[in-house]
């Protein structure tokens, strides 16, 4: 190109040398092409907003053919997972832990209320830390209770008006206002860290790289390890300031609820900030430039929204990616900070997602250390 060239040759001539730039890429074309093909294939098999088999615990006191009824039309059509418990305080304990996410309770009487042609009362208790769970979940109760209503076959007019045969109550856990903040504030914390840690620390020896101040790192007797440490410990110090930061204002300005330890919520937070800067040097070791490690990051980001309980329950998603959602360490955050935030879930409850943050850290920090060679 010279001056006395006309703009149109120009401006083409600068979009050929950065096609030329992007097609030289040994990864950036691939990723052009593959990134968005398999997201689509993952979003469209892993989106799910039917949820099937819902952990109910039920507390039968009844335990007569109209209680049989009721409970085999809540089981009706995969709708929930039914769990007895014995008592009230035994489900309400399980419904705290996570492990169920609805609780039937059914008092005793039940047949002789219907033969009384008087309503049958029952309860259910919802949990209502996440709002777009607990809808599903009275949505499927209000079916069970329809089909109760026809199988029951006790409508009759009374006075001018219907008697109806079953009378449930709903109750909401955790959140009885159901405020969307309650649900999302602790997810948006954990995606907030997720895209500061992993996209700082990805680009940190990507950037060395391409500026070419690496060559200083190589001259010196220092070893492949500690590299990984002393870059690691100032973004950990920032990771830290974040957690403590979203953490605190979603707990005073959004109102979220503090139920459980301090303590725990701290070490969770910490973990997962030590995982994703684990996870943001490993890419950064991978990637030869910043595009790379851009889109590298992206690629992790965006599946765990969907894979880790954030948007969308993971009761529905299919066996497959249900089983995939196990190596997404957000699902173990989001664990962990809603069960300490809104049920007051203690240490022993929680091993499974803080033992899964650990695990996460040290695989992410070892192959880190593993990859990075003091070489160009």
């Amino acid at each position: 190109m010279t001056a006395t060239s006309r703009p149109l040759d120009r401006i083409l001539g600068i979009a050929r040398k950065e096609f030329l730039h992007v097609r030289r890429d040994a990864v950036l074309p691939r990723l052009i092409v593959l990134l968005p093909v398999v997201m689509l294939l993952l979003f469209g098999y892993a989106l799910n907003t039917n949820v099937k088999d819902i952990r109910l615990g039920v507390v039968d006191l009844a335990r007569d053919r109209v209680s049989e009824r009721i409970l085999r039309n809540y089981a009706a059509e995969d709708r929930f997972e039914l769990r007895p418990y014995p008592t009230r305080e035994a489900a309400l304990e399980a419904a705290r832990t996570g492990t169920v996410r609805a609780i039937l309770e059914i008092p005793a009487g039940a047949l002789a209320a219907a033969r009384a042609q008087q309503p049958v009362p029952y309860t259910v208790f919802v949990d209502g830390s996440d709002p777009t769970f607990a809808a599903q979940v009275r949505a499927a109760s209000a079916a069970a209770t329809q089909d109760s209503l026809a199988a029951l076959g006790a409508v009759r007019a009374a006075t001018g008006t219907l008697s109806v045969p079953v009378r449930p109550t709903l109750e909401t856990l955790y959140n009885p206002d159901n405020r969307s903040a309650v649900y999302m504030v602790p997810g948006l914390s954990g995606l907030i860290l997720t895209l500061i840690c992993v996209m700082l620390t990805a680009l940190a020896i990507v950037r060395e790289r391409e500026t070419g101040t690496i060559e200083a790192l190589i001259a010196t007797p220092v070893r492949p390890h500690e590299v990984i440490l002393g870059k690691l410990l100032p973004y950990f110090a920032f990771g830290a300031l974040d957690a403590a930061l979203v953490l605190t204002i979603g707990h005073w300005l959004f109102g979220v609820p503090l139920v459980g330890s301090v303590g725990l919520l701290t070490l969770a937070a910490l973990l997962f900030v030590l995982g994703n800067l684990g996870l943001g040097i490993l890419i950064s070791t991978v990637a030869g430039t910043q595009p790379q490690a851009m889109f590298a990051t992206i690629a992790i980001i965006v599946p765990s929204i969907f894979l880790s309980g954030f948007l969308l329950p993971l009761e529905g998603l299919n066996r497959f990616f249900a089983g995939l959602s196990y190596g997404v360490p957000l699902r173990y955050y989001l664990q962990a900070v809603r069960g300490i935030m809104l049920r007051g879930t203690d240490a022993q409850q929680l091993q499974l997602p803080l033992t899964g943050l650990a695990v996460f850290a040290v695989i992410t920090l070892t192959l880190a250390s593993l990859r990075f060679r003091k070489t160009l």
